[in-house]
């Protein structure tokens, strides 16, 4: 999550720590690499971190080659070999005791474990990156990169929908950049910081709140070095859906066509990406299904070009690594051909995997769609659970008449599909009934063999898994909206639970469906 300005913040930052004798070979090669290759070229961008880090003079110049490479594989997902690039990097740093460039490649080995989906390790690297930031001797460093490590510790928070507690820390980075007097770039800082605050204000729904935040970050950031950053579409796509929030709707698409200039101009994809949708939601609130037709078409066409380029980019950068082993000096030819080897091996292995983990999971969808299919019956006499009479004590005095009575109400709320309520639990579903909610609590244990929780789970994906067979529109439709469809509340939760009960997640299971659609046309 929140890579929208990260990558922006890894080039300035890059850049703060160039020599500034500009006339030598490194200086000249880096400062092209790291303004425009990186992001017009980065194949020659990548090839150009090799021939910096020979060239090196000192571990500070090596440090900033394998910063630079990290950059360049971290925008294409190749995070395996960016988090190697930072651990050579980290070596050097450690050998030379610079806590300065410590704090920034842990804070970035933090985020990159952060973004793959392991917090646990990512935290590690943050607390060395802190510890290291403690030691820095020039104060304004010192308090720049702990108002950037702070931002990352909100960012945690934020991963958890803990929005204030996330807000608590950027206000404490905001007070960090504060105290900074040299000529850094203090205002953007701000900007960044009150922009992520503003949208956490607006998950909250305190859109008061969420304006003052939106037009503070836009007057620091036309006092900044870099007014024109994607930065500005983020704060014009705020205030766009603050308005929407507002219900003032000509404000709305007036800071939303602004957004959307600046979104197509930069190609900033995590600004199109988050435009877009706003522009999706906009239209569908102001019930213009002409533009809401076009805005999903050119959304849709987007994120499928995107998704191939990247991954022809990132074919393409694997192909340099390849290739610059095999071409590497006479020297090490015979090092060389052994990694080649094993990268092959590496890639053969992976494809391997993947055709088997592919295999399992078709089983998977397989197996649940058979089993779903199958009624469900459930019978008072049929049930042979056996429950400890120590933890399970409402048996003892409910009679078979109730507990046959409570079944039959819960299928006929079943029935009237009530699990699809946002706020059904098992107190509002014992109300719903006049029941005590022990008996329905041991009811559902008993004859659903499942707790509350995961019998109202299943029943929703059953449901949305239900749609997405029956009605081939709901196969075109985002995650989330489906998540939203079938009562949960967030995109992450649908997705964890979804994957719990089918085995897979929902994007996977679309796929198949697709697939199996696909192969029953084809034999019409």
């Amino acid at each position: 999550m929140r890579l929208k300005i990260v990558f922006y913040f890894l080039i300035t930052n890059l850049l703060h720590f160039q020599c500034y004798a500009q006339d030598s070979e490194y200086d000249k090669i880096y400062s092209e690499s790291a303004q425009v290759l990186v992001s017009t070229n980065p194949k020659k961008a990548l090839t150009n971190t090799n021939l910096l880090y020979r060239i090196s003079k000192n571990n500070s110049q090596r440090i900033k080659a394998c910063m630079l490479r990290a950059t360049v594989l971290r925008q294409y997902d190749i995070n395996n070999e960016a988090i190697r690039s930072l651990m050579k990097a980290d070596s050097l740093a450690t050998i030379d005791k610079n806590y300065a460039m410590l704090s920034r490649i842990n804070g970035f080995l933090s985020t990159l474990h952060r973004e793959i989906g392991i917090p646990s390790l990512g935290k590690t690297f943050l607390e060395k990156a802190l510890n290291s930031s403690k030691k820095i001797k020039d104060k304004d460093e010192m308090y720049r990169f702990q108002g950037n490590l702070c931002q990352e510790l909100a960012y945690y928070e934020i991963d958890d929908h803990n929005y204030s507690k996330a807000n608590a820390y950027l206000r404490k980075g905001n007070k960090l950049f504060d105290k900074i007097s040299s000529n850094i770039d203090k205002p953007f800082h701000l900007a960044v910081n009150n922009e992520v605050i503003a949208k956490n204000y607006l998950l909250m729904h305190q859109v008061d709140s969420a304006l003052v935040l939106y037009n503070k970050a836009q007057n620091l950031l036309s006092e900044s070095q870099s007014p024109d950053s994607p930065l500005k579409g983020f704060i014009y796509n705020g205030l766009g859906n603050v308005y929407t929030a507002y219900k003032d709707y000509s404000k709305a698409k007036e800071n939303y066509i602004k957004a959307e200039k600046i979104a197509e101009t930069s190609k900033f994809y995590t600004l199109q990406h988050e435009v877009y949708n706003s522009l999706l939601e906009y239209y569908k609130q102001t019930k213009n299904n002409q533009k809401y037709v076009f805005y999903s078409e050119k959304y849709n066409e987007f994120t499928d070009k995107e998704e191939g380029n990247r991954k022809l980019i990132a074919d393409n950068l694997i192909s340099t690594l390849h290739a610059k082993e095999k071409n590497s000096n006479s020297k090490y030819k015979k090092i060389n051909l052994i990694i080649i080897t094993i990268c092959i091996l590496a890639v053969l292995v992976t494809l391997g995997i993947y055709a088997y983990k592919r295999k399992q999971d078709y089983g998977k969808f397989k197996d649940y769609i058979s089993k779903k299919d199958i009624p469900h019956q459930i019978a008072l006499v049929d049930t042979q659970i056996a429950f400890d009479p120590k933890k399970d004590t409402t048996k003892e005095y409910m009679s078979q008449e109730t507990e046959e009575s409570i079944l039959k109400k819960i299928k006929e709320l079943e029935e009237q599909e009530y699990y699809l309520g946002k706020e059904t639990s098992l107190n509002v579903m014992a109300a719903e009934l006049g029941i005590n909610h022990r008996y329905l609590s041991h009811v559902i244990n008993k004859h659903k063999e499942k707790d509350f929780a995961n019998y109202i789970n299943e029943l929703r994906i059953n449901y949305i898994v239900d749609r997405l067979q029956d009605d081939p529109n709901f196969l075109k439709y985002k995650i989330s909206y489906l998540g939203e469809k079938c009562g949960f509340s967030s995109h992450s939760r649908f997705t964890i639970i979804f994957k719990k009960v089918t085995g897979l997640s929902p994007l996977a299971f679309i796929t198949y469906l697709k697939e199996e659609s696909k192969t029953k046309s084809n034999q019409l």
